[in-house]
């Protein structure tokens, strides 16, 4: 028996669903109706406001005529259109004038592009009659055509266009708005990079042709091309470690258009984010160029300079901070690097500077009270690692370079408590390489601010009479199978290693050469041989006790210098006719005395450029250890000789 459908009534559908649909769209007219009620009642308010301002301000003008008659009429002279406020319509901000920030609108630029149009084809048709073969060809670029294109001022649109097209041959994504997609193509493939260098360059020469005296743009045509080239060189940036050659030369190229990044939205942060991670690349000609971009953005006389000052300020750091997260003889150059970058970009403004170096101590300091509260391994790991030691060098570098008391000086005190409580609370002999690392960073400290003294002396003598270091007796015969310990990137031994008599050691040479550098910071005080009296009697003591000959001659060579420096200094103290009181002979007389020198500095100068030469050959070995196809064909080629040149260190270190 076949099923009949039973046919469905039109007019209860319609009456069961379509009446929500007419609801829905009575309900979106009213909603539309107000909201158009709403913004023309916004409109009227604001122009009621602007009413009341322009009133407001006529009032003040007019008051201004009778309470300071010599400033209106200057302004009369200099710029009447401040006197004809509300009398005509102008425009606030000028076309020519620049912008304090990234606010220049790119919606604005839309909608006058379909004005612009026309007026730019009519201009590209006066390009084209004016610099005859100079405009732009659909087929392939040449040399020849790049070599001509880059000679001349008039065809700068067609090198952009050029720019635009290498950018695109490498794969990078750019956003080409109003203009459509350059897509030439190049004669040679070793033409595409040489294009990028050669054309941002040519157009960076040019820049006066676009920009007037004020350093905005001349019309927004050349706004608009340079934008283009903007947009194009900040995403090969952002790309740099691709290419460590190519970024070197954009970020050199990019340099003069700094002033002119923060006129197109978001390029200055993109330039700037792209530029403080290329500041860690391991090639140092990419971090040189990549720090002259960061220092041109943070530095540059114009508005926006607080805006990026502060951005530059905290990512360079923050840079040094993500690169120090370890520490060995690979990246030793990079940190030292930023770290003087750190230096170099803080001292361009002390005013800013001080306030950044406040809070990054204090976070410091936060990170030390609570370990000093509660010594849980979370708290004692935040203190004990390689990017604590780093900043708290860092910025001992930084408030000594700039240490008088105008500028950063007052923040050395706050940097040596936190680095005499760091050594406090960590004691134990295994601790004993942090302690020659926080020694090393107060020496400087005290070297770069003019002779500070900072009490480091007990620390390190604290170091040398420990019985856990003595060098009383011939090392154990076991020590030589454990692993050598470099003190330079260690901060904390095992106990297998506390035992090794070679660490023993390395650690008294250094403690020996630190002691050596503080006193000769301090050979030309007036007071040398009554400030330094309990050091020599320490060192006399510890001469009769230590059996190792090496560190027997580094104690005997230093007392030998202390002796001779401080006879010097009684000498010449004899003959002085002043008292202690009169602080300006005093300065005179250690003036005088730095200046002629002393034999423990010569002595310090000696061991350090033995150190400077240690460190080199270090770093050479360490690179040497990398094979390559090239160093693999290059000792195939001098045969035996490189074979020769790789046994000496072994042999060295043997002995």
């Amino acid at each position: 028996m076949a099923v009949t459908k039973e046919k469905k009534s039109f007019k209860k559908f319609a009456k069961k669903h379509l009446a929500g649909v007419i609801e829905t769209r009575r309900k979106t007219a009213r909603s539309k109706k107000e909201k158009l009620e709403r913004l023309e009642k916004k409109k009227a308010r604001e122009a009621r406001q602007a009413a009341r301002e322009e009133k407001e301000h006529v009032d003040q003008l007019e008051r201004l005529k009778d309470t300071d008659p010599e400033f209106y009429s200057y302004l009369e002279e200099e710029d009447p259109t401040l006197l004809e406020f509300g009398k005509e319509d102008i425009n606030v901000i000028d076309e020519n004038d620049g912008s304090d920030a990234e606010t220049e609108v790119d919606d604005e630029e839309e909608r006058h592009d379909g004005e612009s149009d026309e007026e730019d084809r009519r201009a590209d048709g006066e390009d084209e009659e004016s610099s005859g073969g100079a405009a732009p060809r659909r087929g392939r670029v040449t040399r020849e055509e790049l070599t001509q294109l880059t000679s001349t001022s008039s065809a700068v649109e067609a090198c952009i266009d050029v720019f635009v097209s290498a950018v695109r041959e490498l794969g990078y994504r750019i956003k080409e708005h109003p203009r459509p997609q350059s897509t030439r193509k190049f004669e040679e493939p070793a033409l595409v990079k040489e294009a990028l260098v050669s054309v941002a360059r040519h157009v960076g020469k040019q820049l006066s042709t676009f920009i007037t005296g004020k350093g905005s743009f001349k019309s927004h045509r050349t706004r608009m091309i340079v934008k283009r080239l903007l947009m194009a060189l900040s995403s090969v940036i952002g790309e740099g470690d691709i290419d460590p050659v190519l970024s070197s030369s954009l970020l050199h190229a990019i340099v003069p258009f700094v002033p002119l990044l923060h006129y197109v939205r978001g390029v200055t942060k993109t330039v700037l984010k792209a530029s403080l991670n290329l500041c860690a690349s391991p090639e140092e000609w990419v971090r040189v160029a990549a720090y002259v971009v960061v220092r041109s953005v943070a530095t540059r006389a114009a508005g926006t300079r607080s805006m990026y000052q502060s951005t530059a300020f905290k990512g360079i750091f923050l840079t040094l901070i993500r690169t120090a997260h370890q520490y060995n003889i690979h990246n030793q150059s990079t940190v030292a690097f930023l770290t003087n970058c750190v230096v170099d970009l803080y001292g361009t403004d002390i005013e800013a500077a001080y306030q950044h170096t406040f809070v990054y101590l204090r976070q410091l300091a936060i990170y030390l009270r609570a370990a000093l509260q509660q010594q849980t391994q979370s708290n004692v790991r935040a203190v004990v690692n390689w990017q604590y030691l780093n900043a708290l060098r860092t910025w001992g570098a930084v408030v000594s370079t700039y240490a008088e008391p105008n500028q950063l000086g007052p923040l050395i005190h706050p940097v040596v408590q936190i680095a005499t409580a760091l050594m406090d609370l960590f004691s134990s002999p295994r601790m004993f390489p942090m302690h020659l690392h926080i020694i090393e960073v107060l020496n400087h400290i005290s070297r770069r601010a003019d002779g500070l003294y900072i009490p480091v002396t007990p620390y390190l003598l604290r170091i040398l009479t420990s019985p856990s270091v003595a060098l009383s007796h011939a090392p154990n015969a076991g020590s030589s199978s454990v692993e050598c310990v470099d003190l330079l990137f260690t901060i904390r031994v095992k106990k297998s290693q506390a035992r090794n008599g070679a660490y023993h050691r390395d650690i008294w040479s250094e403690a020996l050469y630190l002691l050596t550098e503080h006193l000769a910071t301090h050979s030309h005080t007036i007071g040398f041989s009554e400030s330094f009296w309990a050091v020599e009697g320490t060192l006399r003591k510890l001469k009769t006790q230590v059996r190792v000959p090496k560190v027997h001659s580094s104690i005997n060579n230093l007392l030998r210098h202390i002796q001779t420096t401080s006879q010097k200094i009684k000498a010449k103290r004899d003959q002085a006719n002043f008292g202690p009181c009169d602080l300006a002979s005093v300065k005179q007389f250690e003036d005088e005395l730095k200046q002629q020198g002393s034999a423990l500095a010569s002595y310090y100068h000696t061991l350090r450029q033995q150190r400077i030469a240690d460190l080199a050959a270090k770093h050479r070995d360490a690179s040497g250890g990398r094979v390559t196809l090239e160093s693999a064909v290059e000792r195939h080629k001098n045969g035996g000789n490189a074979g020769g040149k790789r046994r000496r260190p072994q042999a060295r270190r043997s002995a």
